[in-house]
């Protein structure tokens, strides 16, 4: 398979990032910190200064060490796990060596754990890191704007798809991009995905994600630019949520500046796509959609075809087997 750009656990965002250590691993890197600054004094001064350039404000102390070398606590009698927040192991590495942190940092993140969010988000464990930027990491991206939400503050993110396929595929890509994660089930059953925090965090962090609400969204310039399979990948992924299949494929949505986006993206893939119109119903705007000719149907399943030989979830998933008649 070709060698996709990888992402480091220090690319996500340092202060919304929290790390579960392995035990072993973890006990012994606090140990040779403090052996290094000679003292926990010297360790806090240390990572309190350079808590500044982080716009941190609060100051730790010699509790807060010990509980991410030990990695929980107990609390009102039950025991919590404490999180190391990813600044401090950026800093750490620093202070163990300055001039090769990325080597020691590489070594953290062989022995994560797991990997979290702020508040209660939940972990992702058997993480895939470092992390790959594959067609099917940016097919998530076109599923936001689709049929997903990215929830601000305390409101949960999350995916909703009431075809069975399509859901379970949706799962299957952020299980293969970053690892396992635990989901509320009766909500699953019922066509939605919540999807971790610290998942939607990476996403606006490290693409500069904007606004995913109906009638802001768009793409950005820096995944517009990106190569054809990319786009085909995220293309298939919005025909997924917000496309019909027929004669010709035809793409609707509520908001101008997504859909001329998504339009450009199929004319750059080579399809032929027809110019943007607006649909009533009853004498009222309804959406705007266009639709790629059916003339392009053959190069699309190419395509299809092509890409899910490496990416079996990039696909046009409960719309597939329509989708292939029309071939035939």
């Amino acid at each position: 398979m070709k060698k996709y750009k990888e992402i480091h656990i220090w690319e996500f965002h340092p202060t919304l990032t929290f790390i579960g250590l392995k035990k072993e691993f973890r006990i012994k890197f606090f140990k040779n910190l403090k052996e290094i600054k000679g003292s926990r004094k010297g360790l806090l001064h240390s990572l309190n200064k350079s808590s500044k350039k982080y716009g941190i404000k609060r100051k730790y102390n010699s509790g807060h060490l010990s509980y991410w070398k030990i990695g929980e606590k107990k609390d009102r009698g039950k025991i919590k796990n404490i999180n190391i927040p990813l600044w401090i192991l950026i800093e750490a590495s620093k202070i163990i060596s300055k001039d090769n942190y990325k080597e020691v940092l590489r070594d953290i993140e062989q022995n994560i754990e797991y990997y979290t969010g702020t508040g209660k988000s939940h972990n992702i464990t058997n993480p895939k890191l470092p992390l790959s930027l594959t067609p099917e990491m940016i097919s998530v991206i076109f599923h936001f704007v689709g049929d997903g939400h990215i929830g601000r503050k305390t409101v949960v993110s999350s995916y909703r798809q009431m075809n069975n396929m399509g859901l379970n595929n949706f799962l299957k890509k952020l299980n293969n991009i970053f690892g396992d994660f635990n989901y509320p089930m009766r909500e699953y059953k019922n066509g939605r995905l919540n999807i971790p925090k610290i998942i939607t965090e990476f996403y606006k962090y490290y693409f500069k994600l904007p606004n995913t609400n109906t009638f802001e969204a768009y793409i950005p310039e820096n995944i517009k630019k990106l190569n054809k399979q990319f786009l085909f990948a995220g293309l298939i992924s919005f025909i997924v949520d917000e496309g019909h299949v027929g004669e010709v494929i035809t793409i609707y949505g509520k908001n101008k500046r997504l859909m001329n986006d998504i339009r450009e993206i199929g004319i750059k893939c080579k399809y032929i796509c027809h110019p943007l119109r607006e649909k009533y119903a009853y004498g009222k705007f309804d959406v705007y959609r266009f639709s790629i000719s059916s003339k392009s149907y053959n190069k699309f399943y190419k395509d299809m075809l092509k890409i899910s030989e490496k990416f079996p979830t990039c696909t046009l998933a409960q719309k597939t087997e329509r989708f292939i008649k029309r071939i035939h």
